[in-house]
């Protein structure tokens, strides 16, 4: 987890590549996708010129002919978000360039080239390639924002739980919305609460922050187990010591 909260600092959205991964290199996040699928989420990895094409495209996608599916079966939203981000993290490791995208590729194009399974839907996608530009930060909220916490009140929360929120505040969502507040009520908890359907992806963005979150508890000695809302609104982490 400790790689994985590193691979978070330094995960941006890449559109432009240098080339697409080896055969080897792409059985072996295959093999890690395998690992990581739920019962209503899995992730298949393909390539296609034709997925990335495309003249009304608003966010182009150069270099690498590589893609790996996000897949979906009527689960909750928030686990596509969740292994979504894990995937992608692991990429970010093994030094891999990726980008969150729900709409600006070629859906046609990409059910070609994956075997859906009844029920299953293709939630969203990520290029994969050598990344041809540079680590660039993107706005984001600020802390304050989010907890509705002083920058000192913000100081005096235990460690833990400064870190899950900065880690929390890095992660990506559609359109860099953050759909989200952290509600900080004890020393023991932290509330992630879903603020906005952002076109639709507010569930899913929760997911990916809830990871973030985790991340930035086990970066501290904390696991955490999660309570969350039946309608996805609220999700709240509780943290247990590792030993």
């Amino acid at each position: 987890m400790e790689r994985w909260y590193q691979a978070a600092e330094k995960r941006c959205s890449i559109r432009s590549y240098m080339g697409a991964p080896s055969q080897n290199e792409i059985d072996r996040l295959r093999q890690f996708a395998d690992a990581i699928a739920l019962d209503d989420v899995r992730i298949a990895i393909a390539r296609s010129k034709k997925v990335f094409a495309g003249r009304l495209m608003t966010q182009k996608i150069k270099g690498t002919d590589c893609f790996a599916a996000i897949i979906s079966k009527k689960g909750r939203s928030s686990n596509v978000g969740y292994i979504g981000e894990l995937f992608i993290l692991e990429c970010v490791a093994r030094g891999f360039g990726t980008c969150w995208l729900g709409a600006s590729f070629r859906m046609g194009a990409a059910q070609e080239m994956i075997s859906l399974q009844s029920g299953e839907t293709i939630a969203c996608i990520t290029p994969l390639g050598f990344p041809a530009e540079p680590y660039k930060q993107r706005p984001r909220r600020t802390v304050s924002s989010l907890t509705g916490l002083t920058v000192q009140e913000f100081m005096r929360l235990p460690q833990w739980q400064q870190d899950a929120i900065k880690c929390g505040r890095r992660a990506p969502s559609a359109i860099n919305a953050q759909p989200w507040d952290f509600d900080i009520v004890d020393d023991d908890s932290i509330a992630l609460v879903n603020v906005s359907n952002n076109l639709g992806y507010g569930k899913l963005d929760c997911g990916i922050a809830m990871l973030h979150i985790e991340l930035g508890a086990a970066h501290n000695g904390y696991i955490g187990d999660w309570d969350i809302s039946e309608d996805e609104s609220v999700f709240k982490i509780q943290r247990i010591e590792l030993e």
